[in-house]
């Protein structure tokens, strides 16, 4: 004889209304006997069990190991699609912390708005830009190309954490997305940078960074900025490191 308690699901335009007798067997200890709960999803220490009653066998109850991007994609119903992509987008993720994307930047010449010293045309190193949700953080690398483990260090410029997360000031950056990172760069590069946090930027200029960058762009046009100007992150720790902890601190 069937002695699951027999229970019923209303619904109206907006919700499922659940009933009493629902909610008892919801809060009971398992196996629930609830004829309309007909599946459960166990969270158990790193992996998922499924488990679901056989339609054709009332008595039998079937168990079943899913993975993290099964469960994604089950319960996902609207395509992702990023759309045309900006260049040299590295990495691109989503999760409980929100959309981040990150963006290197190869070593170019720029002119910078540095308040009270004026307009300067400096060979900067190469860049890593990282956003999350409306949070932007840059990083200098030596040499030409991308590599995830190369030495992070600060980027020679004002207005920049020692983490190396930006201060917007009265900007007020996109999301980050792989269409917005681009915007975002350019809102950065172009802003003004001030007095604030000019530290421990440059090993000639410890004290102002700005003064450096005042220095190279009196010299003219260089081949490089100087690697050698460049202070590390903590303990010489690579991009990967950095975005990781990001990462993490974010989940």
């Amino acid at each position: 004889m069937d002695t699951r308690t027999g229970t019923t699901l209303a619904t109206n335009s907006l919700n499922p209304i659940l009933s009493s007798e629902i909610i008892r067997a919801i809060l009971a200890e398992p196996p629930r006997n609830s004829a309309a709960i007909q599946a459960e999803l166990l969270f158990l220490d790193g992996y998922y069990i499924f488990h679901r009653r056989d339609k054709r066998l009332p008595a039998a109850d079937l168990y079943k190991c899913v993975s993290p991007s099964a469960l994604r994609a089950a319960f996902s119903y609207e395509p992702i699609d990023t759309g045309w992509m900006q260049l040299n987008i590295v990495r691109y993720g989503t999760g409980s912390m929100g959309t981040y994307v990150i963006k290197f930047i190869p070593s170019a010449t720029h002119l910078l708005n540095c308040d009270e010293i004026g307009t300067l045309k400096i060979l900067l190193p190469a860049m890593v830009f990282i956003g999350i949700e409306k949070k932007y953080w840059v990083w200098a690398i030596k040499g030409k190309t991308f590599d995830p483990k190369a030495i992070a260090f600060h980027a020679p410029l004002p207005n920049i954490y020692n983490s190396g997360q930006i201060c917007w000031g009265v900007n007020e950056p996109p999301d980050a997305s792989p269409q917005s990172i681009e915007s975002a760069w350019n809102l950065f590069i172009s802003s003004l940078f001030t007095s604030h946090l000019t530290t421990g930027k440059s090993k000639s200029h410890p004290i102002d960074v700005r003064q450096q960058l005042l220095k190279l762009h009196e010299q003219g046009n260089r081949s490089t900025y100087p690697a050698s100007d460049l202070m590390p992150i903590g303990n010489k720790r690579s991009v990967d490191t950095l975005v990781q902890e990001i990462l993490d601190e974010r989940n």
